[in-house]
This record gives C-alpha cells, structure tokens and sequence, in this order.
C-alpha cells in the first residue's frame, strides 16, 4: 500500500509538472535584458518546483548574494529571505502576474512564455523602497 501511495503521488506531481509551464530552472540572460534604474544582477537563477515553490538566487549587481522564497497559494505569500516582503501571484496558461511588495516598494509583474516553452519575458514596473520608477524586462532561458 505504501509503496502504491508513493507512486500515486509521484504520478500526480509528474501531471502537475507536465501541465505546468513554468516548473523547471529559469537562468536570467543578462545581456538581453533591460534594468532601469540598474545596475543589472549579474546572475539570477529561478527553480519552480511542482510544489509551487518558487527559489530565487544569484548576484545582485553590488556583487550580494541573492537567495529568497515563497511558496505560491491563493493570496498574499510571504517571502523568505526579504524583510517586509510579499507577493500575489496569479497563473493562467504561459502567464503569471504578480503584485509584489517589499518594504515601501509595490511593483507589478507579468511574464509571458514562448510557445515553445524555453524562454520567458518578465516585465516589472512600479516604485523602489526611495520611490524611484522601475522599468525591467528580464529574458528568462529554461534550462
């Protein structure tokens, strides 16, 4: 009986994955990106797992190390790994928007898949934490 339950489980996480864009290693592809204000990360590496956990790490463009989290469910999720962060995150087909808010900074996202499935356009706008304009468009590569 275990051994079924296990594989049941594993056959229906291997369905959701399937059926899911955007599970899988999304690596950042810095020279076909835009950042403004910048300076540009230098490295940004995204796992979505089929559990809904989204892990965000790389290099900010200060040379930090980035690492952060959150697990994706109906309404705000809390943000490992930032203070005073959250996002809404909504998923349709190849789309996803998010409503982020980090401290005093709220910013929309939206990113877009190709039909192909191998890469992703994210744009965000909105205001940083000193009220400055954001205007990125991230080109994603899955691996």
């Amino acid at each position: 009986m275990k051994k079924t339950f296990g594989l049941l489980i594993l056959c229906a996480l291997t369905l959701v994955a399937a059926d899911n864009p955007f599970v899988g290693t999304w690596k950042l592809n810095v020279a076909k990106s835009k950042f403004s204000p910048g300076p540009p990360p230098q490295s940004e590496t995204v796992m979505i797992g089929a559990d809904n956990k989204v892990e965000v790490s790389g290099v900010d463009g200060k040379g930090q190390a980035v690492n952060w989290s959150y697990t994706f469910a109906p309404g705000p999720a809390t943000i490992t790994g930032l203070p005073d962060a959250s996002v809404i995150e909504t998923r349709k087909g190849n789309t996803v928007d998010h409503t982020w808010k980090i401290g005093k900074a709220t910013q929309k996202g939206h990113g877009l898949i190709s039909k192909d499935g191998k890469t992703m356009i994210y744009t965000l706008t909105g205001t940083d934490a000193e009220g400055k304009k954001v205007s990125d468009r991230s080109l994603y590569e899955k691996q």
